[in-house]
């Protein structure tokens, strides 16, 4: 066995080691976890390479090589790697996702299949190794590919060290840059500057990559690199917040905006870069004010979106100071109150609806004492028993408002409750102390548009039965109400002297008895029954309005 096959099998236990070593320091850290996939996969090219370095024949080597064929996925969860380590945002795009992981499916189907990537295995000092094949379009194209994705991860790293100013945040860079420089100079030397000059030396790469995630390794364990620091707490605190956050230089041009301000109003974020902060809000002029003049502010301002629309805020503008009290920039924090003005609009209706009720109660109350005192004026007994009858009309729709103002709920009544005070207010009034009430009740709410008519209904039967029902004063009224899953049956019934056979109370004079068969037949298009034994008894079946 040669000492580059290995050299390949020692950085293969390396890469291995370390990427398991990083995972376990702290499982829940992305960053540790994508460590962990480019260790893993860069500890299986050098187990391969370490394979097919040793062979004994080109056919053992081929297969080496086939099993060697991912590569191009190691480069890209290279790439993936040190955007999520410097905190970049594009690979939460699926398309960017998509632009660098699906070619390196591609070209590592086209090496397990074919010769167009890796050539055919040629035999050197080092042992196996790949040659260029004689079509090269497609191996041109892998190397191009794999280049540009190798010359992004260094820029990406090397901005994010030349932009670094915390201490720390420099050191996490250094070690970081370091361990990325090794494999990418070696792998540049060995496989295309020397080569190109008809030096022939091993490639090294791959066994390079165990040095170099080495390096980041031990910047880890040294330094806790991927521990939560300040700069990286303030970093993935702002880009969590629910809240829009915005900071602007002094003169308000915006050079950070996080995501939720993004969602909210609707740009991108290079859109708001340099964009003057004063144009996302309504009252342009007062927070360019605030903003000339370093005036910290916190109140409602309304935002405007990308498309012109306006969003009720609620935001904190504050100048953000250095120790010696020099203006560094604005900071501007704010939530969207959308939902909670909805709320507010929906318990201002509900409080005026409340009061409404209060009030038609309060008017048919008045209506009602205007006809009271009325009456007291009219000595026909007649006229007086009408006044009394409207009265009692008036009572009954009344208090239907008076319970929808006493319920939590402003559309639906207790219905259940509302006839048996209505029932025993009846029975008061006429003053017949010697009636007895049944109530056979279920548990019954009904909507004001149904329980006006009902309620009226119920008014006019029992007054029906309180004036003509018992000549001596004595007896039983029944009034029960029932739910038959959506029908509701209403039964007023009495023991008195009934009401005689050739009466057809649809065609009788009564006014009451009139009203009864409009507010059930046409107003809550039902039916009415009339059953004449031992007494009186309607049944009026109507169907309970959908809620």
């Amino acid at each position: 066995m040669n000492v580059y096959a290995l050299l390949s099998l020692l950085a293969s236990y390396i890469c291995f080691s370390l990427g398991i070593l990083i995972y376990q320091k702290d499982p829940k850290n992305e960053v540790n976890r994508i460590f962990m996939l480019v260790c893993i996969l860069y500890g299986y090219l050098a187990f391969a390479e370490f394979g097919y370095r040793q062979a004994d024949t080109m056919n053992e080597a081929s297969t080496w090589f086939k099993m060697g064929s991912v590569w191009p996925f190691a480069i890209a969860a290279s790439l993936h790697f040190f955007l999520i380590f410097t905190n970049r945002t594009s690979f939460q795009s699926r398309r960017t996702s998509f632009v660098v992981y699906v070619p390196a499916l591609v070209f590592s189907v086209i090496g397990l299949t074919t010769t167009f990537v890796s050539g055919v295995p040629t035999r050197e000092y080092w042992g196996w190794t790949y040659s260029v094949p004689e079509t090269m379009v497609v191996y041109n194209v892998t190397a191009i590919w794999a280049l540009v994705l190798t010359f992004l991860s260094f820029t990406v790293i090397l901005l994010y060290f030349l932009r670094a100013r915390e201490p720390r945040e420099k050191k996490r860079a250094t070690y970081v840059l370091l361990g990325m420089l090794a494999p990418m100079v070696v792998g540049f030397l060995t496989e295309g500057a020397f080569p190109s000059i008809g030096l022939k030396i091993p490639e090294l790469a791959t066994t390079t990559s165990a040095l170099g995630y080495g390096v980041i390794a031990y910047g880890i364990y040294k330094y806790n690199l991927f521990a939560l620091t300040p700069a990286v707490a303030a970093q993935d605190i702002v880009a969590a917040m629910s809240n829009f956050l915005f900071l602007a230089k002094m003169d308000g041009r915006i050079v950070l905006a996080n995501q939720s301000a993004l969602d909210l109003l609707g740009y991108t974020e290079n859109e708001l870069t340099e964009k003057p902060l004063k144009t996302l809000f309504a009252e342009k002029e007062k927070m360019q004010e605030m903003i000339t003049k370093g005036i910290d502010f916190s109140g409602e301002m309304a935002v405007v979106t990308k498309d012109g629309g306006t969003i009720p805020g609620l935001v904190s503008l504050s100048v953000v100071r250095d120790k010696d009290g020099n203006n560094l920039g604005i900071l501007l924090v704010g939530s969207d109150l959308t939902d909670h003005k909805q709320a507010e609009e929906a318990h201002k209706k509900e409080v005026l609806l409340k009061e409404i009720h209060h009030r038609v109660k309060n008017n048919m109350q008045i209506i009602s004492s205007l006809l009271s005192l009325q009456s007291r004026y009219i000595t026909n007994k007649k006229y007086q028993e009408m006044f009394t009858e409207s009265q009692n009309r008036i009572r009954s729709m009344a208090l239907v408002h008076e319970k929808l103002y006493q319920s939590g709920d402003l559309e639906n009544i207790n219905f259940t409750e509302y006839i048996t005070d209505m029932v025993n207010n009846l029975v008061q009034s006429y003053g017949n102390q010697n009636i007895t009430v049944n109530m056979e009740k279920d548990h019954i709410w009904l909507g004001v548009d149904t329980a006006v008519p009902c309620g009226l209904i119920v008014n006019e039967l029992v007054t029906n039965v309180l004036k003509h029902a018992f000549p001596d004063r004595k007896g039983e009224i029944t009034v029960g109400i029932h739910d038959f899953k959506g029908t509701v049956e209403l039964v007023i019934a009495d023991n008195g002297i009934g009401i005689p056979e050739g009466i057809d109370f649809r065609t009788t004079e009564t006014l009451g008895l009139q009203l009864v068969s409009i507010l059930a037949e046409d107003q809550l298009g039902g039916e009415i029954q009339l059953i004449r034994n031992k007494g009186t008894e309607f049944r009026i079946r109507f169907k309970k309005e959908k809620k």
